[in-house]
């Protein structure tokens, strides 16, 4: 029996292990990501998203970010752009025109990512109240 619980525990903790991991390698590369756009804009006009990169360590991810939009309560991806790095690749920034539409109550909600060797660097929520 005592076998048995000992085993139990091994496996939870495998378990633990694999599903918390992506998440803790993310955090100890320090790389954070920053989204800023508009409080609001017309329907079917540009707005334009800026996404700030800091990758303290240089990880040396992909060369492109993504843009994606909350559709129906599922983040849809909408488009990719180029990074452009500085500061010795510490700094990335990367700008995104996309075409304002209403997903829900008059309100478009857009979020960026940039995958790195670490894991996938999200960023915060930007809300966009369409006219």
């Amino acid at each position: 029996m005592r076998l048995k619980t000992l085993a139990l525990a091994a496996v939870i903790a495998a378990a633990l292990v694999v599903v918390l991991a992506p998440a803790a390698s993310a955090d100890l590369a320090g790389v954070s990501m920053k989204l800023r756009g508009p409080s609001s804009a017309a329907e079917g006009s540009l707005a334009k998203l800026t996404a700030t990169i800091r990758d303290p360590e240089r990880a040396d991810g992909m060369r492109s970010a993504v843009i994606m939009q909350n559709k129906d309560g599922h983040l849809v991806r909408i488009g990719s752009k180029a990074i452009t790095w500085t500061r010795g690749g510490r700094l990335g920034t990367v700008t995104f025109m996309v075409k304002a539409g209403a997903s829900a109550m008059g309100i478009a909600r857009y979020r960026a990512a940039w995958m790195h060797p670490e894991g996938t660097a999200r960023s915060n929520a930007v809300s966009v109240e369409i006219d």
